[in-house]
């Protein structure tokens, strides 16, 4: 993936590159030889100024001397010719410009207006630019006399080529830096997104080798890299829930079921033994076995299932809640002879908590059936429920006879029982209820009631009303 990254990242470079740089190059070729063209017709008209003076005054030495000096200094080839004839030049090479018939036109063309352009590249000296003007009056309406000097300064192509060239170099070398910082660039970017993905693929192989503190990386990396590695390790840790969920399920099970299995099967064996009719007394035990391992078996589904859950918090109106399970649990006070009332204490907005879905109807279910089971015949069993700051409590108040702190501490461990408690319960509905109000982000508590008894405390986030 690196190399594809790095391969990308350069043809990208190259294409920007390339395409900035060849019409800044060409532009910059027709610069050089506009400008070489500019200079040599300026130095033309200038040199012919001399010149015309020289031969004004009659003056060919000077001419010759000036036309020499000049060729030195510039580099520039330049003949003066008169009746047809060479009369001034600057060297052999001059001279030779002078009798080449590709320069016939322009010298024939220059005597009556200035010629300017370039030859082409036909011979072993070369493509050259020229410019060749009159020494003398350059407008002749009648026609230019035969008399009429002509000056004619060449350039070879060479010089200015020799600098174009040198542009290029200069474009091209400036493009192999640009692609030097580029690879370096595109380096240092990709191995930064492939170090992550490495970082991310080792914490993934690692939890799969069952590793479950592994986590993916979510400080370094790109923002889409870091929300990966943020799903990743989400993920990771509700597998690790329900995995765990899972083993507690079966440790616990494997534990509980144990003993009432046992006494189911001796109750059977007792049957199938007998000689005599059949005991009824050993089929109700038998019976009350099976709706034990019933009860046991629902209380640890229930209980898992809140381990694996993801919390979702709802807004859960606690008054309507409260009298919601008030009505569906007074036919059985009624039936066991308990007093059941509540007491709502919400101010100027009903009382309202963020929850997981039905989370606190079980819980009720489960403190009042705690409750039911610890307070004799004409006890009262009241709920409450008031905001506290930034919390809303619900307390479950019995008048049985409670518990003492250490109980109260070891209340909500699994399959644990009271001293005051039946046979009955798995001893599982009080760390329901724990597992629920935390995952609602809650706390619960039992505390020793005013009167006696106890109060089983739950605290749950407050919401204003909406």
């Amino acid at each position: 993936m690196r190399a594809r990254l790095l391969a990308g990242f350069l043809v990208f470079a190259v294409v920007v590159t390339v395409s900035l740089e060849i019409p800044l190059g060409l532009n910059m070729q027709s610069q050089r030889r506009s400008a070489a063209m500019s200079a040599l017709r300026r130095d033309g008209v200038s040199l012919s100024v001399l010149l015309s003076d020289a031969l004004d005054h009659d003056e060919r030495g000077r001419a010759a001397e000036i036309a020499s000096r000049y060729s030195r200094a510039t580099r520039r080839q330049v003949v003066v010719i008169e009746d047809g004839k060479v009369f001034a030049a600057s060297g052999e090479a001059a001279s030779r410009n002078a009798a080449d018939p590709a320069f016939a036109t322009v010298l024939k063309t220059a005597l009556s207006r200035t010629a300017l352009g370039e030859t082409s590249d036909r011979d072993s000296a070369g493509a050259q630019f020229y410019v060749a003007l009159p020494l003398k009056g350059e407008d002749h309406t009648s026609g230019p006399p035969v008399e009429t000097p002509v000056l004619l300064v060449t350039l070879p192509a060479t010089i200015v080529n020799g600098a174009v060239r040198d542009g290029w170099l200069k474009l091209g070398a400036f493009g192999l830096g640009v692609l030097a910082v580029a690879t370096a660039l595109g380096l240092v970017i990709s191995g930064s997104v492939t170090r992550t993905l490495r970082r991310i693929e080792s914490a993934v192989t690692a939890i799969g080798g069952g590793s479950l503190d592994a986590r993916a990386p979510t400080n370094s990396g790109p923002a889409e890299l870091r929300r990966l590695a943020s799903a990743i390790n989400s993920t990771a840790a509700r597998l690790i829930r329900v995995l765990e969920a899972q083993r507690t399920f079966v440790a616990d099970a494997s534990h509980q079921l144990r003993t009432p299995l046992t006494a189911l099967r001796l109750r059977l064996e007792n049957i199938r033994g007998a000689d005599a009719p059949l005991d009824t007394h050993d089929l109700d035990a038998a019976l009350t076995e099976v709706s034990r391992l019933s009860r046991l078996v629902e209380a640890l589904l229930a209980l898992t299932r809140s381990e694996a859950e993801q919390p979702m918090l709802v807004r859960v109106d606690v008054g309507g809640v409260v009298d919601e399970r008030l009505e569906a649990w007074k036919p059985l006070a009624d039936e066991q002879h308990l007093s059941l009332d509540a007491s709502l204490k919400s101010g100027a907005s009903p009382l309202a908590a963020l929850a997981c879905p039905e989370a606190l109807e079980q819980v009720l279910d489960n403190l009042l059936a705690n409750a039911f089971e610890a307070t004799p015949q004409g006890g009262l069993v009241r709920i409450e429920a008031f905001q506290s700051d930034q919390f809303v409590e619900i307390h479950v108040i019995d008048n049985g006879p409670g518990l003492d702190p250490v109980e109260r501490e070891r209340a909500f461990d699994r399959f644990w029982r009271g001293r005051a408690s039946g046979h009955e319960g798995a001893g599982l509905g009080l760390a329901i209820v724990d597992q629920l109000v935390r995952l609602s982000g809650g706390s619960s508590e039992l505390r020793e009631a005013r009167d006696g008894g106890t109060d089983a405390t739950v605290r749950l986030q407050s919401v204003s009303r909406t």
